[in-house]
């Protein structure tokens, strides 16, 4: 089972590292935006980001999740696999342009409705194109994790990040664009991206179009469209429903804020994404219930840590940061890393419906949480404003969470080690407590020094409490161990 472990937590960490790389931009640039935008400017990056997610999403058709999926049914046919993935290439370029051209006509009407307050002309306009041309480099690092090659995965991720920087930072500090230049920036990068990505997929697959294989695929994926719509509304339609509802200068400090959520979301995602096509192997064998439980729980404390110092130290980042007209942005924080701890809990039993092919099920509880949330937006946010829009966050997690699980249980059943969890979440949440009493009229690095210290007694408090069983404590003793034994040498 270490054997295993030790395979998954490398893989885990170099994906990682690379949907770090990929995605963190907004949050790594936050220096720069808070100090060259104002508030309300930085509301139309807010903005914006949501309708990327969402156009994305939709111009995929899913494909990239079903692209993982069926790789594991045709690997051992290579005929097969490279039509297979010719198809998906061929079809995933044709609906990303497309949809770009279609959205492109008919877009002022639609997004004129939707989002009054924010011109078509750049602003849409630009994050349409660039979520078409983006639908096949997701298909490229979807097939490269599913062949498990992290390190080319990595390596395109870095090409990404550094790219799509440099050309910010030149648009938006060199030539003074505001949020227009980060829109541009993001444009260009995803051209010059999609090259290469087309070579990988290229070189994978081969030049052909099979309606069989794609209405294989279509069957899969289709049904994952409600549940990418219901993920979207749980995920960023706070910030298009806040739009009319909250200044845009709250709105500013909401998405300053939800950054530190999609830090966590990118952890996420990528613990997920090394753990899907590890838990697609071994979810056959039911000999493997005890591993995957244990290695459910030590993936949630990997989660809970991560969330709890974004909980503890974003007062102290926003404070350093950014500059005082965004100091009010810490608030919202302990909701939103809250609310995306819950979100990751609700991956494992969605893995599990999947697994069975039930996407149906991961549709309809992703729509009704999702209806949940905005709803409550609607209701709570234009009388308590943004901090209703992060605690609604929260709430609808736990709910999506509980009804996957319900759900998830009489599909695929999965050991969960419930008392661990608890104790874990029991303790993170007293060290918060914790922290939260000794921060008010404490110097900012007095508070985030306290904040670290506290965050490394989780590990301790965990061996002290019984959290780790007598074999992972031998175990950690054994590679303390050899650990020691290398750094003599």
């Amino acid at each position: 089972m270490f054997a295993k472990g030790k395979q998954l937590a490398g893989q885990s960490s170099l994906y990682t590292i690379g949907e770090v790389l990929r995605s963190s931009l907004s949050f790594l640039l936050l220096p720069i935006y808070t100090r060259l935008l104002t508030p309300a400017d930085y509301a139309i990056l807010g903005v914006m980001s949501p309708v990327f997610a969402l156009l994305s999403a939709l111009m995929a058709l899913g494909l990239p999740a079903a692209l993982v999926r069926f790789y594991f049914d045709y690997q051992d046919d290579p005929a097969t696999l490279r039509r297979y993935v010719g198809t998906i290439t061929l079809f995933g370029l044709v609906s990303g342009l497309a949809g770009s051209l279609l959205l492109t006509l008919f877009g002022p009407a639609i997004f004129g409705w939707l989002l009054p307050n924010t011109p078509f002309h750049p602003f849409v306009l630009i994050t349409i194109w660039n979520s078409g041309i983006t639908v096949v480099s997701v298909l490229a690092l979807q097939l490269l994790r599913a062949r498990q090659q992290a390190q080319y995965f990595i390596s395109f991720s870095l090409v990404d990040f550094g790219l799509t920087t440099a050309l910010i930072i030149f648009f938006v500090v060199g030539l003074r664009m505001g949020a227009l230049g980060s829109l541009w920036g993001q444009l260009l990068s995803a051209v010059v991206m999609a090259v290469p990505a087309l070579w990988i997929l290229g070189r994978a697959g081969k030049l052909s179009f099979s309606w069989p294989l794609l209405r294989s695929s279509l069957r899969f994926s289709l049904p994952l469209l409600p549940f990418i719509l219901g993920t979207w509304g749980l995920n960023v339609s706070d910030r298009i429903v806040l739009d009319g509802l909250v200044s845009r200068e709250a709105l500013g400090l909401y998405t300053l804020g939800y950054q530190f959520g999609v830090l966590l979301n990118l952890i996420a995602m990528a613990l997920n994404n090394a753990w899907q096509p590890f838990f697609y192997q071994n979810a056959g064998d039911r000999k493997n219930d005890a591993m995957i439980g244990s290695f459910i729980t030590y993936q949630v404390a990997l989660m809970v840590l991560m969330a709890l110092a974004v909980a503890m130290l974003a007062p102290e980042v926003i404070q350093i940061m950014a500059t005082p007209a965004y100091q009010g942005a810490a608030a919202i924080v302990p909701w939103i890393a809250a609310g995306y701890v819950m979100r990751y809990l609700y991956f494992f039993p969605v893995n599990g419906m999947l697994f069975h092919k039930r996407t149906g099920w991961v549709a309809a509880l992703t729509i009704l949480a999702a209806a949940l949330n905005i709803g409550l937006n609607l209701l709570l946010a234009p009388r308590f404003g943004i901090m209703a829009a992060a605690i609604n966050t929260l709430v609808a997690f736990t709910v999506l969470f509980v009804m996957a699980l319900i759900i998830g249980q009489r599909v695929y059943p999965v050991r969960y080690q419930w008392g661990r969890l608890l104790r874990l979440m029991g303790l993170a949440l007293a060290l918060f407590l914790v922290s939260w009493r000794l921060a008010p009229g404490v110097n900012v690095w007095v508070s985030a020094a306290l904040d670290l210290l506290l965050l490394a007694s989780l590990p301790l408090l965990l061996w002290v409490t019984g959290f780790f069983t007598p074999g992972e404590k031998e175990r950690a003793a054994q590679l303390a161990h050899q650990i020691v034994g290398r750094i003599r040498r």
